[in-house]
Parts: C-alpha cells; structure tokens; sequence
C-alpha cells in the first residue's frame, strides 16, 4: 500500500487588518485552501475567500486567552498536511514578525511536511503609516527598532537603558497593557519625557484611532480617549509629520456599511470606493449552497421538459450552473429554453455563462418579473424557478395560474451574529454614515445582530434597495429615508451619491 503523500502548508501574512493589504501571493494561496487556520483579528471577508468546502479553524490568541496552544497549532498543522491536504495558515501581519510562524515552519520541517511562507505587510510599518507617521525620516529618524511589549514580568521584558540610547523610532507591538511600564521605563533610562509618542488602536482598520502625546502624558491620554487594543506604540519625532500625512483619519470618507455575504461584498466595495464612499464590510448572513439535491437532479435530468428558466439573483444564476455542470449537464440540452431575469446584476451574470436574458422586467421586484412572465406565457409552457430556500412571494402562485412551475431551492440564506459588538461599535462610533440594506435577508440578519436595538440607529441613514426591502425595514421598525427608484446596486449608489450633496 502506497503510503499518503503529504500536503503542504503555506504560511500566510495577512497583513494588519485592512482587506486592501493581503498581497496577491497571499490571497492566491487561501482561495486555494483545503483547510484554513486562522488567528484572532482576521478580517472575515479573507476568511471567506477560502473555497467553500474548505475547513476552517480558529486558533485566535489573545492575553490569558488561547483559543488553542500553539503546540496544539503546530500539531494540528502537521497532521492536516500529512494527510495530504493544502492547508494554509493565516496570520495577522507578518507571520515571521512577532507570529511564531518560525516555530510552526521548524516544526514541519522536522517531520518532512513541505511550507512556504508568504510575507505580510507588517502593522509596525502599516500601522504608523496609516496614523499619519512615516517609521523613518531624513530630518527625525535614519532607522526603526521593533520590540514586543507583551511579556510576563520585568525580568522578561525589555532593556530600557538600551532602547533609550537608540536614535531611532521605537516601535512597541502587543504592548498595551504594559503602556505605563514602557513610558516609565524609558524615562528612567534617560529618555526624555518630552519625547514625543502615538497610540494607534485597531490600525488599518475602519475603527482606527490614533492618540498623541508624550512619554510623560500619553499613558492619561489613552485612558480619556478609551483606546482599547489590538495597538501600536510609536516612540520618537516621526510622531510630529502626523499633522501633514494623516491621509487616513483627517480625510475619511462617508462610511458605508456592506452587509452581505462576505465573499459577495467586494463588488459593492469596488463600487462604493470608486464613488469616494468609505465601505465598511461586516456580514450579516451568509449563503449556503443546497447542493445538488434530488429536486435539483430531477430539474437538470430532464431540462428538455421546461421552457422558460427563471433566475431571481445573480447567486441563483451562479449555483445553478455550478451545480448543472457538476451533475453532467450539456448546455445542448437548453437549446429550446428561453430566460428571464429579474434585474440588470441577474441578467449580467446569466450572459456570463452563455445566454442572454429574453425577459428582463422594468422594476426589479420579484412581483414586476411574475406579472410581465405570465403575460408570455401559455398553458403549454413549463417553468423551472431555481432560486434562494427562504424566497416568500407571490412568484409561483402568480407563474402556476398560467402553467405548470417547478420551484427548486438553491441555496439557504443564514443570519451571522458573531459581529454583533463590532457592529454596534462602527455604528455607535460615527464610523458609518450610510446603511444600505440590499435584500430583506439583509434586514433580518442586521436586526438580529443588533439584536433588535434600533435606538443605534439615530445618527445613520437607512436606505433600501427597493419597496420589498423597504416594508420589510418597516416591519421591523428600521425607517428607510432613501429607496433606490433603480432597485440594483447601482440604484443605491446613485442615491446615496444625492444624498451627499444635499
């Protein structure tokens, strides 16, 4: 018996917490993940651009808190690649810069499991940059010096009449907690308290705050601005060029939120970013595939049956070609179908896979596509509606009084809650100005997240896709005080882009 050729892990920097930071080699390496092992303080749409059928196990660390020890990593690393899977571990930064990713690479070396590790942007660079603070400058620093500020006692800690002697900036990671005993430390070992410093929490990220001071005064000005880590202490001038280079802070734009589903959110981003909008993603559902289900196979078997197939999303379009295919499907078989789709996105995508829409309604309301379809339709037609398990309209009783219509689930829609007290943070912090609900699913995942707390919302403005998502806002008590007259994407841009300049 041939024995398991082992897999192979790659070692994944993930960099500091903006999406925009993963390098392409990175990026590259999860989408192709069989397992995906993953710290504290990933951003979740890299979570989700791992393939669907994926593992996916945390392993975060945090102060007193390990979701698993890191003998236990190294294990579980070795033992997924040893059964032959691609396996790639993602960390926060750099996994070489303060990640242990060393260990984890030794570890496998030693038992003859192929890694390669892939460099992420570090937040001691990233982190200062995006504060406004270059880590070195002709006129203030000719060099960087990065420590770790989370030790266990003083006797493990640092050399402070060392690092006081450096010309150059220091940079302290993982040090909040232990902010006092780096200020104090330093000034006792001769650096001065007027030395300037900066705290920057949550770096990169749409969360981000930064505090200035100085040795003397920073520890109180940290504690009056409620920072709270993950954060970055930067010691020295560079702190100063802040006032000219605060790109990220001083000139942000209106925040939108996105709530979809996170490996379906980066279009909208592109989308917002290209319109001056500063997208905020935070999923609050999630679209799970069915599956090729026995309705499903009984559809694609005999596709000579129907005349007209129905796509009511582009997520519609997308699973059940991948599933047609999957089953054996011939697009031969569809020679005699015609099509129709509910909007523009729909009908974009259903060309992307070979066939143009012969039906697309003016409005993009599931009622408008139902209404305009019967009128083409006669008793002798047969329509195949494969769409969204949760779908609650009047499309199949409205299609059923002309023809027969078979109505096959595709995908599941599952409302996500583990961002609840970040959502409430973005929301609460004026970090977002806009909220666009794309879908009643949407709806009911954010008012579950929130769970039902709408007094958060007064500072915000609410918008909708269209009259479906608007009444479902309503239902719930969410006042949505701009309705895209497009019911698309493009639609809610266009209205939040008026809105701006009124």
């Amino acid at each position: 018996m041939n024995e398991q050729k082992p897999g192979k892990v790659y070692l994944v920097g993930a960099g500091p917490g903006d999406f925009g930071l993963i390098t392409l080699k990175g990026l590259q390496a999860i989408e192709q993940a069989e397992v995906l092992v993953y710290d504290r303080l990933i951003n979740e749409n890299l979570i989700y651009r791992a393939p669907e059928t994926a593992e996916k196990i945390y392993v975060g660390k945090q102060a007193a808190n390990h979701a698993l020890p890191q003998d236990k990593i190294n294990d579980l690393l070795y033992q997924k690649a040893a059964a032959g899977k691609i396996v790639v571990r993602l960390k926060g930064g750099d996994p070489y810069v303060f990640g242990r990713g060393g260990e984890e690479g030794i570890y496998l070396a030693e038992r003859g499991i192929p890694f390669e590790e892939i460099p992420g942007i570090t937040s001691c660079i990233a982190g200062p940059a995006y504060a406004g603070i270059p880590v070195t400058h002709r006129e203030c620093a000719s060099s960087f010096h990065v420590f770790t500020g989370n030790f266990k006692d003083e006797l493990r800690g640092l050399n402070f009449p060392n690092l006081a002697a450096l010309e150059g900036t220091l940079i302290f990671l993982m040090g909040f907690g232990n902010l006092p005993y780096i200020t104090q430390g330093l000034i006792y070992a001769g650096k001065p308290a007027a030395t300037p410093v900066a705290v920057v929490s949550h770096a990169t990220r749409s969360d981000q705050q930064t505090v200035c001071g100085t040795l003397a005064d920073i520890e109180q000005k940290v504690k009056e601005a409620g920072l709270t880590p993950p954060a970055i202490t930067i010691v020295g001038d560079v702190v100063n060029c802040r006032g000219q280079l605060n790109f990220f802070e001083q000139r942000r734009s209106p925040g939108v939120l996105v709530l979809r589903d996170a490996r379906q959110s980066s279009p909208f981003a592109k989308m917002l970013r290209g319109a001056g909008f500063r997208p905020v993603i935070c999923p609050v559902i999630r679209i799970e595939p069915l599956g090729l289900t026995p309705k499903l196979q009984d559809a694609i078997t005999n596709i000579c049956r129907y005349t007209w197939l129905v796509f009511t999303s582009p997520n519609g379009v997308t699973l059940f070609f991948r599933q047609f295919f999957a089953a054996g499907g011939d697009l031969r078989q569809m020679a005699g179908l015609k099509f129709a789709a509910i909007g523009k996105a729909t009908a974009e995508n259903l060309q992307k896979n070979g066939f143009r829409a012969d039906y697309v309604p003016n409005s993009q309301i599931s009622d408008s596509l139902a209404k305009g379809l019967t009128e083409k339709l006669t008793a002798n037609d047969c329509v195949l509606l494969p769409r969204s398990a949760i779908a609650n309209n009047n499309m199949v009783p409205m299609l059923a009084a002309k023809c027969r219509v078979d109505d096959v689930p595709l995908y599941d829609t599952v409302v996500q809650t583990s961002c609840r007290n970040e959502l409430k943070t973005l929301i609460t912090s004026g970090e977002v100005r806009y909220i666009p609900f794309t879908s009643a699913s949407t709806v009911d995942g954010f008012y579950q997240a929130i769970g039902g707390d709408l007094s958060i919302l007064a500072d915000v403005k609410c918008a909708a896709i269209g009259p479906v998502t608007a009444k479902r806002m309503q239902e719930l008590g969410i006042t949505p005080a701009l309705t895209a007259s497009e019911h698309s994407l493009d639609g809610v841009l266009a209205v939040l882009k008026e809105d701006t300049q009124n």
